[in-house]
């Protein structure tokens, strides 16, 4: 009879998650806003405002490059062999690409637009932080905003980040930031 119960249990674990996860694919797809392929195209200011990824077409898939970095340059903290020279992917697996500077990186790529689920997916975004590349989707929350959600496996196991469309400027004062964000964010 306890297996009854402990079932029983399980299976209210299993509905609860299901209709929570349920929930969180309408909630996320809420506004009503259709992307067409080309949406996720353009300047993108990360979540954490300290770098901008310009994403753009290549073939038949979208791939997105470092265009800005708010540290460009190693500061003093990273001790005095680093401090002042630019920034470098000094986290990569392979030590041949540990001195490529990051502005220009390819971090993102091999993203398929899916019309049916309104998303791209079947990508890869690497991770400078710690030297991974991850499986990746992307999902447009509004013409200026989208979450990229990056993972290992299946999605489900994963981390998830909302970027914000931006206008890079021409010109910079020093100080300021090359770019303005968009309208109302």
């Amino acid at each position: 009879m306890t297996h009854i119960r402990r079932w029983r249990g399980t299976g209210w674990c299993a509905l609860l998650f299901v209709l929570c996860w349920a929930g969180y694919a309408i909630a996320d797809d809420a506004d009503g806003y259709v992307p067409t392929p080309s949406s996720i195209a353009g300047d993108w200011l990360v979540e954490s405002h300290d770098a901008v990824i310009h994403i753009e077409q290549a073939g038949d898939q979208y791939q997105g490059r470092i265009l800005w970095q708010l540290h460009d340059t190693y500061g003093p903290e990273d001790g005095p062999e680093l401090a002042g020279k630019r920034v470098t992917d000094r986290k990569n697996p392979d030590p041949a690409l540990r001195s490529r500077p990051l502005t220009g990186l390819r971090l993102l790529w091999g993203l398929t637009f899916d019309p049916g689920d309104k998303k791209w997916r079947d990508g890869h975004v690497y991770n400078s932080d710690d030297g991974r590349t991850y499986n990746c989707w992307v999902r447009m929350l509004g013409p200026d905003r989208l979450k990229l959600h990056g993972y290992l496996g299946i999605s489900l196991f994963g981390g998830s980040t909302v970027w914000t469309r931006v206008t890079m400027k021409t010109t910079a004062a020093p100080g300021q930031r090359p770019f303005v964000e968009a309208p109302g964010k």
